[in-house]
């Protein structure tokens, strides 16, 4: 691949089955890009390959619960033997969220988001960085919100998982420093699909 061109260049997307995912991985599709694609839904990710691979992108689906690690790891394996040994670059995106009160919300659902928007992350990470190492390159890319620096109200767990990121990705992307591997985070504001993880108040998340 040329490092100024996404053209067969290896890419692996989180949450790929809805908003900035499914955007995100149709936009690399017509760049040429190999793509990688991760969610839940397996009948969704199969139409979001369909559609990648009629802009003339190559397209795999894993389907995989990012708050598994071992289901994360395979992932990675997974792509770097589709990618033919290589993976270029990683976008960290499934994400949820459950708006309430901070009482009213179930337990369950506070964890659902920390586990989804902060260890799937996390998870990511760890399982993609030795790759980059491997390779001498790579590209992890971790999408935040601007809940990361101004939470708003009523969305307790997921502010705590955005800045949770901050911190994290603070941290691991100056042990990443020694090789030509590059971490960072974009921040959304809003976007024009509802992200099919978000929820209702105090209901747990569907993703």
């Amino acid at each position: 691949m040329k490092t100024d061109s996404l053209q067969d260049a290896v890419v692996v997307i989180t949450g790929a089955t809805s908003g900035i995912g499914r955007a995100t991985a149709l936009t690399f599709a017509r760049k040429g890009a190999t793509l990688v694609l991760a969610a839940r839904r397996a009948d969704v990710l199969a139409e979001v390959v369909a559609e990648c691979e009629n802009f003339g992108g190559r397209a795999l689906a894993v389907p995989t619960d990012t708050t598994d690690a071992g289901a994360v790891r395979y992932l990675a394996e997974a792509a770097h033997e589709f990618g033919e040994g290589r993976i270029d670059i990683w976008i960290n995106n499934a994400g949820s969220g459950a708006v309430g009160r901070f009482e009213e919300v179930p337990l369950a659902a506070h964890e659902q988001v920390l586990h989804l928007n902060l260890f799937g992350y996390l998870y990511g990470a760890h399982a993609v960085l030795p790759y980059f190492r491997q390779q001498g390159r790579g590209t992890l890319l971790n999408v935040v919100s601007l809940g990361a620096w101004l939470p708003e109200p009523y969305t307790a767990s997921y502010s705590a998982s955005k800045y949770g990121l901050r911190g994290l990705w603070t941290r691991y992307a100056p042990s990443s420093a020694t090789s030509p591997t590059s971490t960072s985070a974009t921040c959304t504001l809003r976007t024009s699909t509802r992200p099919a993880s978000s929820t209702g108040p105090t209901t747990p998340a569907k993703w």
